[in-house]
């Protein structure tokens, strides 16, 4: 049986000044991608795959160090391409709430949540087949993790996604589709099936 434990990264700092792919990873963020390593130890994590964003991959960096692993990195396990830059929080807000809403929705230049979510599932399924019996931690991000959990036949209320963490974990077992396994909050928070 192979298991994807999906990672939403850790606390990041945007900066409107750099390209969204390079956000790092805030002070509180590299703490808690320290805190992480033996977490995925303790669920045996022996793959790892990233989205290229930064923040994607130095939240398993530290236990890439630790244990000698490689991380693959694939361009389809990004987050969700918004479009235009988003000045407000009210602005981020409404859009994301409009995204969810409708999976076909998008701002001028980004992308839809279908096409999101198919890229995202393309690139889990060469993740897997390229790891076969592995347990296999995936950094990503909110936006295309909330479009994946929405197929999930796990009952979320239509908010759900504002309960994604950073870090959060998502534990699938990956056989023919994925099967939900549980999930982990570092904040004491309980999760998306909380709703």
């Amino acid at each position: 049986m192979t298991t994807l434990i999906l990672v939403r990264h850790a606390q990041s700092a945007p900066d409107p000044a750099l390209p969204e792919r390079d956000f790092p990873l805030s002070e509180r963020g590299r703490a808690q991608a320290v805190a992480l390593a033996p977490v995925l130890a303790g669920l045996g994590v022996d793959a790892l795959a990233s989205s290229p964003f930064i923040r994607a991959i130095d939240t398993l960096q530290p236990y890439a160090d630790q244990t000698g692993l490689t991380i693959a990195v694939d361009e389809d396990l990004r987050e969700r391409a918004l479009g235009r830059w988003l000045a407000s929080v009210a602005e981020i807000e409404d859009a994301v709430r409009r995204m969810h809403a409708d999976p076909d929705f998008r701002l001028e230049g980004g992308e839809s949540g279908h096409a999101c979510v198919a890229r995202f599932e393309a690139a889990l399924a060469r993740t897997i087949a390229a790891n076969p019996g592995r347990t296999i931690a995936v950094g990503s991000h909110g936006g295309v993790l909330s479009h994946l959990l929405a197929r999930q036949p796990l009952g979320l209320g239509g908010d759900f996604w504002r309960r994604i963490r950073n870090p959060h974990l998502f534990i699938f077992e990956a056989d023919d589709g994925l099967a939900w396994r549980g999930e982990r909050t570092f904040d004491g928070s309980p999760g998306v099936l909380a709703g």
